[in-house]
């Protein structure tokens, strides 16, 4: 299995860039410490409406990982009080148990890999 990646794009609900731009902030520095993650960056747009999170993994165990750790059932609560709409693709080929669980994201669309560098 090669990487996976996560692309989220999350409208915001007004009011709250401040508390998404906190828990961004700890989101990168939980992250920075989990083996097997190459890129974890969130960007807002110009006006502060949307953001995207882009996450990606050296493989399926490693997101699986992260998806498990200790806390990440309370953040993702937190960051979907704070949003009003997400589109959420994963890039690549999750385990069959990974991709179960990435099917309870709201919106989940699952993409597999057609060409590569």
């Amino acid at each position: 299995m090669g990487s996976i990646t996560i692309f989220a794009r999350m409208g915001i609900k007004p009011g709250n860039i401040e508390k998404l731009e906190a828990l961004a902030v700890e989101g990168c520095r939980v992250a920075a410490d989990e083996p097997g993650t190459l890129t974890y960056d969130w960007h807002y747009s110009e006006e502060h409406a949307s953001l995207v999170l882009v996450e990606t993994y050296a493989d399926s165990s490693a997101h699986f990982a992260h998806m498990q750790a200790d806390g990440h059932g309370e953040f993702m609560g937190t960051l979907m009080g704070l949003i009003e709409s997400i589109e959420f693709f994963v890039l690549g080929e999750p385990t069959p148990e990974h991709a179960e669980a990435l099917a309870n994201v709201p919106g989940a669309q699952f993409y597999s890999e057609l060409a590569s560098k």
